[in-house]
């Protein structure tokens, strides 16, 4: 069975993660594997040069500051980005020997598809808004720009097979024991 764990920006999804990798549960990090992608991938480089511009990698380096500038500018500019990305982080997380993922943007990248079951991180816009201010450094207006930017929390909710409420109230190793009890 494979299971992605989801949630949106400032919802402790990779805390959560952490939890569930110490009860023995291997994870694949979406994100970090796209990273990684981009940084090692001769042919995502150029696709990406070929969009963004010679710009984008400085001496083979990901220029991350030109990426994001690109990338926030339209809803265009962010689907030939995700059209180039997705598809390699797919396509690496299915050979990866991985059966569970960790995927902030399950549903909009099409990977929900990747997956049998959903785990949905959930946690309290405030509590999101200030974990991404104190976590990057940024304004609020900024971490609510991010926030508005992901799929709404409920619509993830409603889709999603299990909630883990990540809102510094509810007992988070109870939830992830629970998870494992039906997944592991």
């Amino acid at each position: 069975m494979k299971v992605a764990v989801t949630g949106g920006i400032g919802s402790g999804k990779s805390y959560v993660c952490r939890l569930f990798e110490k009860r023995g549960v291997a994870i694949y990090d979406c994100d970090r594997a796209a990273k990684r992608i981009m940084a090692t991938s001769e042919e995502l480089q150029a696709a990406l040069t070929e969009i963004i511009g010679k710009n984008v990698y400085f001496n083979g380096v990901l220029q991350k500051a030109v990426l994001a500038s690109y990338l926030l500018e339209s809803e265009e500019h962010a689907h030939k980005i995700n059209s180039i990305v997705h598809p390699a982080v797919a396509d690496d997380f299915i050979h990866s020997g991985y059966t569970w993922m960790e995927c902030a943007i399950l549903y909009s990248s099409g990977f929900d598809k990747l997956v049998d079951r959903v785990v949905c991180v959930t946690a309290p816009l405030e509590t999101r808004v200030n974990r991404i201010i104190k976590r990057d450094g940024i304004s609020r207006e900024k971490a609510l720009e991010w926030i508005a930017r992901q799929m709404p929390q409920e619509e993830v909710m409603s889709r999603s097979d299990f909630i883990i409420e990540n809102d510094g109230i509810q007992n988070l190793e109870i939830q992830v024991d629970r998870v494992c009890a039906s997944l592991v």
